[in-house]
């Protein structure tokens, strides 16, 4: 008898269902992974409320498909010339599938590979499923210490790792962070131990100015009532010499280069629901601003997962709302409208 399994596809903006499909088998260097947890990301809530991100869309996939890109789960069959070491092992979803021949691979720079796929992005089915496939090579074992919303969080922390990699941001110096989401958050607690002061954040929700404050923000203005630009200014002078954009807002596009210190640096972490980048130019160039696009992670996953086992990151504070696979509609719409206080939804498959 084939052994079935719960999967949840979005068959149209805003509208995800449950079916049950065949468990899938491992093919030549797969793995088979039993999910255990899949973090919502805000890449997803933009497929699930407009149906595109990027300028990739929900056509693309060719009908309904599966989203979802922070996983983790246990590996329990890997196919030919597969590690079977991982087998029983918990590991780590490394969701972009490069292509490892490119120049941009053997460079060291997988994350801009032109080539590779990506979990949860059309035409590549994701994770929210209690069962999928995997190259072998992508699935990293971690330890039974972690929990699993730790190790879903793993994603997002190795992208702040990445980043500040991008930025390099200098200790003693002024940093900003514009919008106070996971990505954000994970920003604020990497800020709070490279000795940067001040830490500035900003949301239009109270909730996540209150987790940014925990995690080591010095200031906080909600621009719902608050000049970001002017409370920046009034705290250094010239501006903050780091900014990490990592809401993908025209407001906050617009910001990052008004409250930058001239010769600073921004780092471009947010996605925007509209394909457009928009500040003044005259502002930028004046100040000689660098503009850093950030791309995802960069083969950061091993350090993400040294740092948060060596400072004891408090990762697992963000994941403070979980929903079975049958209520996956009521987690991307909590999520989607910022309810209940949630920072980050996680699915259980």
């Amino acid at each position: 008898m084939t052994k079935m399994m719960k999967q949840a596809v979005l068959a149209a903006p805003g509208k995800l269902e449950v079916v049950e499909v065949p468990v899938p088998s491992p093919g030549r260097g797969e793995a088979l992974v039993r999910v255990l947890a899949v973090g919502v990301c805000g890449s997803d809530l933009h497929m699930f409320r407009e149906g595109c991100i990027g300028g990739i869309t929900l056509a693309d996939a060719g009908g309904p498909f599966v989203p979802g890109h922070e996983g983790m789960g246990r590996v329990e069959a890997v196919g030919p010339g597969g590690d079977e070491s991982l087998i029983g092992r918990r590991v780590f979803i490394e969701p972009a599938i490069n292509c490892q021949h490119c120049r941009w691979c053997l460079e060291g720079k997988p994350n801009v590979c032109p080539h590779h796929t990506f979990l949860g992005l059309p035409p590549q089915d994701g994770c929210l499923s209690q069962y999928m496939t995997h190259p072998a090579r992508l699935c990293e074992p971690i330890s039974d210490d972690l929990t699993d919303d730790e190790a879903v969080l793993l994603e997002p922390l190795a992208i702040g790792v990445h980043s500040l990699d991008r930025v390099a941001p200098v200790a003693g110096r002024s940093v900003a962070v514009l919008g106070c989401g996971p990505i954000g958050l994970v920003h604020i607690m990497l800020l709070a131990r490279s000795g940067m002061y001040p830490i500035i954040a900003a949301d239009v929700l109270d909730y996540r100015l209150e987790a940014a404050k925990k995690l080591g923000a010095t200031h906080v203005f909600n621009p719902t009532w608050e000049d970001v630009v002017k409370g920046t200014l009034d705290l250094t002078r010239y501006g903050a010499d780091f900014v990490f954009e990592c809401a993908g807002q025209r407001d906050t596009f617009a910001q990052m280069v008004e409250l930058a210190a001239p010769a600073g640096r921004i780092g471009v972490v947010g996605i925007p629901e509209e394909d457009v980048l928009c500040y003044r130019h005259s502002v930028a160039r004046r100040k000689g601003l660098d503009v850093l696009m950030i791309r995802r992670a960069n083969l950061t996953f091993g350090r993400a997962l040294l740092r948060l086992q060596r400072e004891k990151l408090p990762l697992r504070d963000l994941a403070n709302g979980h929903w079975p696979i049958s209520h996956c509609q009521q987690a991307l719409e909590t999520a989607s409208a910022y309810g209940q206080g949630v920072l980050k939804a996680i699915v259980n498959p």
